[in-house]
């Protein structure tokens, strides 16, 4: 056998097998949140496919005023030439699997939390997360709000151990989901409708968007 051809092999067949024990993972994840296997598949379906859906919910108008290039003759040219108004527009989305989903979910969840005697508890892991990820996102012109994927995750997880140990798979998943979606899209958001035209869509990168790993890592650790 030619020499790594045997790593060629390993590797085609890691990248076929790949989408299924990424999937597994979730499904695993979410059977710690006491939902069925079925459901649960139901679930990462659609946020695979919903991955693929925008659903724009905000316009900006965006106008770039700009100083028409002219001679001065007689010293009145400037002051005849029109202003030339560039207008643009901003479009604010959100990705169905990205967000809307694991969204619905933290909602159905979180639900049982707050009405309970956990409220206080939830709330301060959701701050510690919302706080930690609008410190280490930043915005990259041209790219969007990056962040470290795994840090939210751990720190939501490290959050449910330590506040609510009974039962820390909830308190995590609503931590790891509401922490990169308000910390570092939603307070980011100001920063973004300044670069100018264009679209921005939140949980964007679908599965593999910040909200999804930090909610998944959560309940994979917790």
């Amino acid at each position: 056998m030619p020499a790594g051809l045997l790593a060629i092999i390993f590797l085609f067949f890691l990248l076929i097998l790949w989408p299924f024990i990424f999937i597994d993972l979730m499904l695993l994840a979410l059977y710690k949140l006491g939902i069925s296997p079925l459901m649960g598949l139901v679930i990462v379906l659609a946020i695979i496919i919903g991955s693929f859906i925008n659903i724009p919910i905000k316009r900006y108008p965006i106008i770039h005023p700009k100083s028409p290039n002219t001679r001065m003759v007689f010293g009145l040219t400037p002051w005849l030439s029109p202003r030339v108004i560039k207008r643009d527009e901003l479009i604010i989305a959100v990705n169905v699997g990205g967000c809307v989903v694991p969204l619905l979910l933290t909602l159905y969840l979180l639900v049982p939390l707050l009405i309970a005697s956990t409220v206080v508890i939830s709330i301060i892991a959701i701050i510690i997360n919302v706080a930690l990820c609008y410190r280490i996102s930043e915005l990259k012109p041209g790219i969007g709000i990056l962040m470290p994927a795994f840090y939210p995750g751990v720190i939501a997880a490290l959050s449910g151990w330590l506040l609510y140990p009974e039962n820390p798979s909830a308190i995590a998943f609503c931590s790891g989901v509401l922490g990169p979606l308000i910390g570092a899209d939603v307070l980011r958001l100001n920063q973004v409708v300044k670069l100018g035209g264009g679209s921005v869509s939140i949980g964007g990168a679908g599965t593999f968007d910040g909200i999804v790993i930090s909610a998944f890592i959560a309940l994979l650790l917790s």
